[in-house]
């Protein structure tokens, strides 16, 4: 068997809502929906324009920063949860102008509405074949 074939894969954990590309030299990145009518972004990806009504959605990467719009800090564990208590919940304006939910695992103290953020990628666990499953979450970016 080739080491090609051997080779195991990162993938999104869930799709839709980032990609990786093949190479792995190459980072993941969130995507949205632009419309080609009024140039509004959102995110997950929509086929139909929420502010137009347009069907001018086109798939496209966003820049991975933004602002916490609002946040709540999570201190019990739910079953089977990937994140270990305590985090946060945040809702992300990305730049673009659309919002995502999304968790900070990391420097809890610094979590703020209008806090910077970006996004990383870390594995969250391996699928049957080995595989990295992805997953997306923000840090607080330091001035």
């Amino acid at each position: 068997m080739s080491e090609a074939a051997t080779r195991k894969k990162r993938l999104p954990i869930r799709r839709g809502r980032f990609i990786v590309p093949e190479d792995p030299n190459q980072e993941p990145y969130l995507i949205a929906s632009r419309c080609g009518n009024c140039g509004k972004y959102f995110a997950p990806p929509r086929v139909i324009c929420l502010n137009c009504g347009k069907m001018q959605m086109e798939q496209v990467p966003l820049k991975g920063k933004g602002t916490i719009y609002t946040f709540t800090i999570v201190h019990q564990q739910l079953p089977n949860a990937l994140v270990q208590v305590p985090y946060a919940i945040v809702i992300v304006t990305m730049e673009e102008g659309c919002q995502l939910h999304g968790v900070v695992t990391e420097d809890l103290e610094s979590v703020k509405i209008g806090a910077p953020v970006e996004v990383y990628f870390e594995k969250g666990m391996e699928d049957a074949e080995g595989n990295e499953l992805l997953v997306d979450k923000f840090r607080v970016i330091k001035s």
